[in-house]
């Protein structure tokens, strides 16, 4: 149930809600690895206030259509017909959002520097959230 393909291995998914200082302000139960972050998100999802603006990746599209009250963050894509790429507000737009986005990164850099996600947990998966 556990078994990731893409990571050859048994993984745990944990999701996580930082600030825009880094801390981290929500964890949900870990879930099975082999399940997509956004459907995680969509059964999980933390109450959030209307005017906070929540920031998320390209792992996450969609959440504007399914979530149309929470105001949201996505980066900006090229279509897939459209020649010359991006305009220089999209860009500019995506270089603003990766600032934001480089804070929820080095979050995510703190907990397997410091082996509280990245280590093999060799102990009952049900004290997995209290360890």
């Amino acid at each position: 149930m556990y078994y990731s393909g893409k990571k050859k291995k048994h993984t745990i998914k944990n999701q996580i809600m930082v600030n825009n200082r880094g801390y981290i302000l929500h964890k949900i139960a870990h879930k099975k690895g082999k399940r997509h972050d956004y459907d995680i998100y969509k059964e999980n999802h933390p109450v959030i206030p209307k005017q906070v603006v929540t920031v998320f990746d390209l792992g996450y599209l969609g959440i504007e259509k399914d979530f149309p009250n929470q105001l949201s963050s996505l980066p900006k894509r090229k279509k897939r017909n459209q020649e010359g790429g991006l305009s220089m507000e999209e860009k500019d737009y995506n270089k603003s959002h990766s600032k934001k986005r480089i804070v929820i990164e080095h979050a995510i850099c703190r907990l397997k520097k410091y082996r509280i996600l990245s280590d093999i947990f060799r102990n009952k998966l049900r004290k997995y959230n209290q360890v």
